[in-house]
Protein backbone atom coordinates (compact mmCIF):
# COMPACT_ATOMS: atom_id res chain seq x y z
CA UNK A 1 0.00 0.00 0.00
CA UNK A 2 1.17 3.83 -0.70
CA UNK A 3 0.83 6.70 1.06
CA UNK A 4 -1.51 9.65 0.66
CA UNK A 5 -0.43 13.05 0.79
CA UNK A 6 -2.36 15.24 2.94
CA UNK A 7 -4.31 16.52 -0.02
CA UNK A 8 -5.27 13.23 -1.16
CA UNK A 9 -6.95 12.81 2.20
CA UNK A 10 -8.76 15.50 1.86
CA UNK A 11 -10.19 14.84 -1.77
CA UNK A 12 -11.21 11.54 -0.47
CA UNK A 13 -12.84 12.96 2.70
CA UNK A 14 -14.75 15.56 -0.40
CA UNK A 15 -15.38 12.70 -2.19
CA UNK A 16 -16.84 10.46 0.95
CA UNK A 17 -19.17 13.45 2.01
CA UNK A 18 -20.61 13.36 -1.58
CA UNK A 19 -21.80 10.09 -1.85
CA UNK A 20 -24.70 9.63 -3.61
CA UNK A 21 -26.84 8.49 -0.39
CA UNK A 22 -27.61 10.32 2.92
CA UNK A 23 -27.29 6.38 4.60
CA UNK A 24 -23.46 6.74 3.04
CA UNK A 25 -22.93 9.97 4.25
CA UNK A 26 -23.85 9.50 7.32
CA UNK A 27 -20.96 7.35 8.50
CA UNK A 28 -18.00 7.00 5.37
CA UNK A 29 -16.56 10.64 5.87
CA UNK A 30 -16.09 9.38 8.75
CA UNK A 31 -14.91 5.83 8.24
CA UNK A 32 -12.47 7.99 6.19
CA UNK A 33 -10.77 10.21 9.15
CA UNK A 34 -11.04 8.00 11.80
CA UNK A 35 -8.52 5.47 9.14
CA UNK A 36 -6.04 8.61 9.06
CA UNK A 37 -6.63 9.71 12.49
CA UNK A 38 -6.44 6.40 14.24
CA UNK A 39 -4.51 4.61 11.84
CA UNK A 40 -6.74 1.52 12.84
CA UNK A 41 -7.20 -0.77 10.07
CA UNK A 42 -10.71 -1.58 7.88
CA UNK A 43 -12.03 -4.69 10.23
CA UNK A 44 -10.92 -3.28 13.63
CA UNK A 45 -12.99 0.27 12.17
CA UNK A 46 -16.37 -1.60 11.32
CA UNK A 47 -15.96 -4.52 14.06
CA UNK A 48 -16.17 -1.76 16.62
CA UNK A 49 -18.74 -1.71 18.90
CA UNK A 50 -19.66 1.58 21.25
CA UNK A 51 -18.62 -0.62 24.28
CA UNK A 52 -15.50 -0.42 23.28
CA UNK A 53 -15.31 3.69 22.32
CA UNK A 54 -14.44 5.43 25.73
CA UNK A 55 -15.16 9.19 24.80
CA UNK A 56 -14.82 10.84 28.16
CA UNK A 57 -11.10 9.41 27.97
CA UNK A 58 -10.92 9.99 24.21
CA UNK A 59 -10.28 6.49 23.37
CA UNK A 60 -10.83 3.34 21.91
CA UNK A 61 -10.13 -0.26 22.88
CA UNK A 62 -9.04 -2.66 20.57
CA UNK A 63 -9.25 -6.10 22.34
CA UNK A 64 -6.75 -9.18 21.29
CA UNK A 65 -9.36 -10.64 19.56
CA UNK A 66 -10.15 -7.45 17.11
CA UNK A 67 -6.48 -6.94 16.00
CA UNK A 68 -4.20 -8.83 13.42
CA UNK A 69 -1.53 -8.93 15.77
CA UNK A 70 -4.00 -10.58 18.61
CA UNK A 71 -3.12 -7.75 21.07
CA UNK A 72 -4.89 -5.41 22.95
CA UNK A 73 -4.27 -1.99 22.14
CA UNK A 74 -6.07 1.55 23.23
CA UNK A 75 -6.00 4.19 20.57
CA UNK A 76 -6.23 7.62 21.50
CA UNK A 77 -8.35 9.86 19.82
CA UNK A 78 -7.11 13.36 18.35
CA UNK A 79 -10.04 15.88 18.05
CA UNK A 80 -10.94 15.17 14.63
CA UNK A 81 -11.35 11.64 15.46
CA UNK A 82 -13.49 12.32 18.91
CA UNK A 83 -15.30 14.38 16.61
CA UNK A 84 -15.78 11.46 13.98
CA UNK A 85 -17.00 9.53 16.54
CA UNK A 86 -18.96 12.13 18.07
CA UNK A 87 -20.73 12.11 14.96
CA UNK A 88 -21.43 8.62 14.33
CA UNK A 89 -22.82 8.46 17.98
CA UNK A 90 -25.54 11.12 16.96
CA UNK A 91 -26.37 9.01 13.87
CA UNK A 92 -26.56 6.47 15.88
CA UNK A 93 -29.07 7.70 18.82
CA UNK A 94 -31.05 9.47 15.98
CA UNK A 95 -31.94 6.06 14.42
CA UNK A 96 -31.20 3.04 16.49
CA UNK A 97 -29.89 3.75 20.09
CA UNK A 98 -29.14 0.45 20.91
CA UNK A 99 -26.82 -0.62 18.90
CA UNK A 100 -23.58 -2.00 19.72
CA UNK A 101 -22.34 -1.35 16.71
CA UNK A 102 -20.23 2.46 15.34
CA UNK A 103 -20.25 1.93 11.67
CA UNK A 104 -24.22 0.61 11.38
CA UNK A 105 -26.24 0.83 8.43
CA UNK A 106 -29.66 3.64 8.28
CA UNK A 107 -31.16 2.68 5.34
CA UNK A 108 -34.34 1.11 6.12
CA UNK A 109 -33.95 -2.65 5.27
CA UNK A 110 -30.77 -2.75 6.63
CA UNK A 111 -31.17 -0.47 9.63
CA UNK A 112 -29.17 -0.97 12.66
CA UNK A 113 -26.96 -4.17 11.24
CA UNK A 114 -23.20 -3.64 11.25
CA UNK A 115 -21.49 -2.54 8.05
CA UNK A 116 -19.93 -5.48 6.58
CA UNK A 117 -17.49 -3.86 3.92
CA UNK A 118 -16.69 -0.55 1.97
CA UNK A 119 -15.14 -1.90 -0.90
CA UNK A 120 -17.73 -0.79 -3.74
CA UNK A 121 -18.39 2.95 -2.00
CA UNK A 122 -14.06 3.29 -1.17
CA UNK A 123 -13.88 2.23 -4.96
CA UNK A 124 -16.31 4.90 -5.93
CA UNK A 125 -14.84 7.51 -3.73
CA UNK A 126 -11.33 7.39 -5.09
CA UNK A 127 -12.54 7.54 -8.57
CA UNK A 128 -13.94 10.44 -7.80
CA UNK A 129 -11.32 11.89 -6.19
CA UNK A 130 -8.95 11.27 -8.68
CA UNK A 131 -7.00 8.28 -6.56
CA UNK A 132 -8.46 5.14 -7.98
CA UNK A 133 -4.86 3.38 -6.95
CA UNK A 134 -5.63 4.05 -3.23
CA UNK A 135 -6.65 1.20 -0.98
CA UNK A 136 -8.51 1.47 2.73
CA UNK A 137 -4.63 0.04 3.98
CA UNK A 138 -3.33 3.34 2.41
CA UNK A 139 -4.93 5.60 5.36
CA UNK A 140 -3.15 3.50 7.79
CA UNK A 141 0.15 3.70 5.76
CA UNK A 142 -0.35 7.61 5.73
CA UNK A 143 -1.22 7.79 9.45
CA UNK A 144 2.56 6.06 10.32
CA UNK A 145 3.91 8.09 8.34
CA UNK A 146 2.63 11.49 9.14
CA UNK A 147 3.10 10.35 13.01
CA UNK A 148 7.21 9.54 11.91
CA UNK A 149 6.87 13.46 10.37
CA UNK A 150 5.34 14.58 13.76
CA UNK A 151 7.59 17.22 16.15
CA UNK A 152 8.72 14.87 18.94
CA UNK A 153 8.17 11.80 17.04
CA UNK A 154 8.92 8.39 19.19
CA UNK A 155 8.49 5.50 17.05
CA UNK A 156 8.54 2.70 19.78
CA UNK A 157 5.17 4.67 20.96
CA UNK A 158 4.22 4.74 17.14
CA UNK A 159 4.52 0.83 16.91
CA UNK A 160 2.84 -0.21 19.84
CA UNK A 161 0.15 2.74 19.16
CA UNK A 162 -0.97 0.90 15.69
CA UNK A 163 0.01 -2.57 16.77
CA UNK A 164 3.00 -3.89 15.64
CA UNK A 165 4.93 -6.36 17.70
CA UNK A 166 8.73 -4.34 16.95
CA UNK A 167 9.75 -1.46 15.08
CA UNK A 168 10.83 -3.09 12.33
CA UNK A 169 7.27 -3.33 10.97
CA UNK A 170 6.58 0.34 11.57
CA UNK A 171 10.17 1.12 9.89
CA UNK A 172 9.02 -0.67 7.19
CA UNK A 173 5.79 1.23 6.45
CA UNK A 174 8.14 4.53 6.89
CA UNK A 175 10.68 2.97 4.25
CA UNK A 176 7.81 2.54 1.68
CA UNK A 177 6.73 6.09 2.70
CA UNK A 178 9.72 7.58 1.95
CA UNK A 179 10.85 6.35 -0.89
CA UNK A 180 7.66 7.36 -2.19
CA UNK A 181 7.82 10.99 -0.96
CA UNK A 182 11.28 10.95 -2.47
CA UNK A 183 10.19 9.98 -5.72
CA UNK A 184 7.66 12.31 -5.85
CA UNK A 185 9.64 15.30 -5.31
Amino acid sequence: ARCLSVEEVQKLVQSAQKAWSKNTRNYFPDFCLLGFYTGMRSGELLNLEWNRVNLADRTVTLRAEDTKGKRKRLVPLNDAAYEALLRLRKVAQDNFPDTPWVFTHTRARNKGERIQSVQKIWRTAVERAGIAWCTPHCLRHTHITEAVHAEGANLSDIARGVGHRNTKTTEGYIAVACLLYTSDA
